[in-house]
C-alpha cells in the first residue's frame, strides 16, 4: 500500500509543480513543462540510439569545476584544454563527445572517485526548476534539468522507477553517456538535500554502463 501511495505522490507532485510553473506565467519554465508533462502522460522514457552530434550547456559541468578547490579545478581545466575547451564559457553549447572524452580522461588520470566527486557538485550549479521540496520531486526533475542542458539531439534519460517508503528504497534508471561514477555523485547529492544516510549503489543484477551498457540502475537508500 505505502508503495502504490509512493507512485501516486510523486506523479501527482510532479503535474501540480509543473502546472503551477504554467498558471505562474514563467516564459522559460513552458516549453521543459509541455516536454515533462508528455513523459508523465506516457509513463515511460524512449530508449534508442545516442545522438553524438548533440550539445551540452557549458553551465551544466563548468561552474561545478570553477566551485572544486584550485588544484582540482587545475587539473580539470588541464583536460578541457586538452579537449579543445581553454576558455570554458558557461552560456555556451558544445559538442557531447567533449564531455564524454573529458570523463574519461578524468577518471583515467584520477580515478573513479573523482569523477564521482564532480558528480556531487553539479546540482549546486544546474538549472533546476523551482518546487523541488521533497526527495521524490529532485529525483524526477533531474531528466527535465538534463534535457534543459542538452540540445539538438537524443542522449537519454533519467527515471525515478520507483520509492519504497517502508524500506526507504528508490530505484534509477539512467540511460545515457554519463559514467556510472558521476550519476552516483549527482543522486549522492541530491538526495542528500532531503535525506540522511544517503547510500547509491549500482544494481549488479541489472544491465551497467560500467560492463560496457548504455544504462545503468541504481538503488538509493536512507535513513
Amino acid at each position: 500500500m505505502l508503495k502504490s501511495s509512493a507512485y501516486i505522490c510523486a506523479f501527482l507532485f510532479n503535474v501540480l509543480t509543473y502546472y503551477s510553473i504554467i498558471i505562474k506565467n514563467k516564459p522559460s519554465s513552458a516549453l521543459a513543462t509541455t516536454y515533462y508533462l508528455e513523459k508523465l502522460k506516457h509513463n515511460f522514457m524512449e530508449m534508442k540510439s545516442f545522438d553524438f552530434d548533440s550539445d551540452f550547456l557549458g553551465k551544466a559541468l563548468f561552474p561545478a569545476i570553477w566551485g572544486l578547490p584550485s588544484y582540482a579545478q587545475k587539473n580539470m581545466l588541464k583536460i578541457l584544454k586538452e579537449q579543445g575547451v581553454p576558455n570554458p564559457d558557461a552560456e555556451a553549447w558544445y559538442n557531447i563527445k567533449i564531455v564524454i572524452a573529458f570523463y574519461k580522461q578524468l577518471s583515467k588520470e584520477y580515478g573513479p572517485n573523482t569523477v564521482f566527486d564532480l558528480g556531487k557538485a553539479i546540482p549546486e550549479n544546474a538549472e533546476f526548476p523551482p518546487g523541488v521540496d521533497c526527495i521524490d520531486s529532485a529525483l524526477n526533475l533531474i531528466d527535465m534539468a538534463y534535457n534543459m542542458n542538452h540540445r539538438n539531439g537524443y542522449l537519454g534519460f533519467y527515471k525515478m522507477v520507483s520509492h519504497d517508503l517502508e524500506e526507504k528504497k528508490i530505484v534509477m534508471q539512467c540511460y545515457n553517456p554519463y559514467p556510472c561514477d558521476f550519476d552516483r555523485g549527482l543522486f549522492t547529492a541530491m538526495a542528500r538535500k532531503f535525506k540522511s544516510g544517503v547510500r547509491v549503489a549500482v544494481d549488479e543484477s541489472k544491465p551497467s554502463k560500467k560492463n560496457g551498457g548504455d544504462e545503468s540502475w541504481y538503488i538509493i537508500s536512507y535513513r
